[in-house]
């Protein structure tokens, strides 16, 4: 008797940015293995050096506006400057009218307010990874 050949797909590698402990440890728990792969870092130069030469490595990246040094917005504006058309969620309390029309400007695909829809955001990750 033959058995059906069941392949895994390879988990959707998310990259997260967010200075703040809690906020990067529910998104763990949210995008749990194996279907997601959750990388979180706690700052825009984080972020950068890990992107740095690895432009496709992540499927979706998900970024909070009010980091230290670097803003999200800023740190959008800098992928967006190397070449980088990655697919960005953001997700922050601080998203005033002249936040949201900057991430309209840099191409950002969706933005969420903290507190999140847990169900919201992982079906849009989702959506744009598929």
């Amino acid at each position: 008797m033959l058995f059906p050949v069941v392949t895994m797909s390879a988990p959707l590698r998310i990259l997260a940015v967010d200075n703040e402990p809690s906020v990067t440890l529910s998104l763990r728990f949210v995008f749990t293995a194996p279907r997601y792969e959750v990388t979180c870092v706690a700052s825009g130069a984080a972020a950068l050096a890990q992107l740095d030469g690895k432009s496709d490595g992540y499927d979706v990246l998900i970024v909070d506006q009010k980091m230290p040094h670097l803003t999200g917005a800023e740190l959008v504006r800098v992928l967006r400057e190397r070449g980088n058309n990655g697919k960005i969620i953001v997700v922050s309390a601080h998203l005033s009218s002249e936040i949201r029309e900057a991430y309209e400007r840099l191409d950002v695909h969706d933005i969420f307010p903290k507190p999140f829809n847990v169900e919201d955001l992982r079906s849009a990750v989702d959506r744009l990874a598929a």
